[in-house]
């Protein structure tokens, strides 16, 4: 199995239990306050989006994940993400959808390491269709 379908996975996993979690809420909870990203994520190198960072964890060894739930008013968050990226120099190298989910394979090299960014969505996940994740790897 390729590396991009192994990740493809991994993120589907990780985006099924970010629904799972955001169902056990109600619509009285109070709006999410934002996770803190992970001390070590390259946020100087991997630009995301504007919004509420719902979960976020991982480190440079592993990757790192990270959910953000954009402003409904900005439109299409996953079309807002890859442009935030592909404004940072990153290059589209693969885009997949199935059944509401989509996924864009970005990369980039910075300061003489390369950056592999999955970005994604779909409709059921945490933040509705608003929420976009990623998955970053070194």
């Amino acid at each position: 199995m390729s590396r991009f379908a192994r990740l493809a996975r991994l993120l589907l996993a990780l985006l099924v239990m970010t629904v799972l979690v955001a169902a056990c809420g109600t619509a009285q909870d109070d709006p999410p306050r934002g996770a803190d990203l992970p001390k070590d994520f390259p946020v100087e190198q991997v630009p995301i989006v504007d919004g509420t960072v719902l979960s976020a964890d991982g480190n440079r060894a592993d990757g790192w994940s990270v959910t953000v739930q954009g402003a409904r008013e900005d439109g299409n968050v996953l079309d807002a993400a890859v442009k935030t990226l592909t404004d940072d120099g990153y290059t589209e190298s693969q885009r997949s959808g199935d059944g509401g989910q989509q996924v864009v394979i970005l990369s980039a090299a910075k300061g003489g390491t390369t950056y592999w960014v999955q970005v994604g969505t779909a409709a059921g996940a945490a933040g509705g269709g608003a929420s976009v994740f990623y998955q970053v790897s070194v």
